[in-house]
């Protein structure tokens, strides 16, 4: 019977030290504050003191893009209803945006025929509200999407390995969004928008390419 008393003590015992050790050693600590963790894009973002602001074109789009960025429109192009190349001074890479005519019915048509990424596979996203395709064509990463007018809109990053680019990318997808077209009034393109259905669309979330 001493002998359990003993054990039972040195039990005790133990489990105040162990106790003791937790709360002075900091492991258990409830006064702290649980701080959630900082996204490693949010830490880019920082990293580069990124400034935001939107561009309008012409072409019926609008997107953020940071002021350290410079976009160069090709005015002299001619087949596209806008070519826009996004640069930065002392960084690789580049970001691209392009708009013209699709000769295909949707995205997924695209994805299945078009020559360029046909031999791939397109993670689904969306992008200004619509079904877009994210694919990988070769150490490029290329977003697209089809509008109800049957515009085609490709948005690329080549990088070149300079990770300025990742953060400034996600933004001009995450806040691309359609607007009337150069001289057309709000109301317009309001009743033009109206004029399409979004009825039985899936709503389909952004996925990243793990790099």
């Amino acid at each position: 019977m001493k002998k359990k008393f003993l054990v039972l003590g040195g039990v005790f015992l133990l489990l105040i030290i162990i106790g003791s050790f937790l709360f002075q050693g900091g492991v258990i600590n409830f006064s702290s504050e649980t701080k959630k963790p900082i996204s490693s894009e949010k830490k880019k973002e920082e990293e580069f003191n990124f400034v935001w602001e939107e561009w309008q074109d012409p072409a019926g789009f609008a997107f953020e893009y940071p002021t350290q960025v410079e976009i160069k429109t090709h005015p002299e192009d001619e087949n596209n209803y806008a070519y826009l190349e996004l640069t930065a001074e002392a960084r690789k890479g580049r970001v691209t945006i392009i708009c013209n005519d699709s000769q295909y019915k949707d995205i997924e048509e695209w994805l299945e025929k078009d020559e360029l990424v046909k031999a791939g596979s397109g993670l689904d996203t969306t992008v200004a509200s619509m079904a877009a395709k994210k694919v990988a064509v070769g150490e490029k990463e290329l977003t697209a999407f089809v509008d109800w007018d049957q515009v085609i809109y490709f948005i690329e990053k080549d990088d070149e390995g300079d990770e300025f680019w990742k953060p400034v990318y996600n933004r001009i997808l995450s806040s691309f969004r359609l607007v009337p077209l150069e001289g057309e009034s709000e109301e317009e393109f309001a009743n033009w928008m109206e004029g399409f259905s979004t009825e039985g669309v899936d709503a389909v979330e952004p996925v990243e390419i793990i790099e």
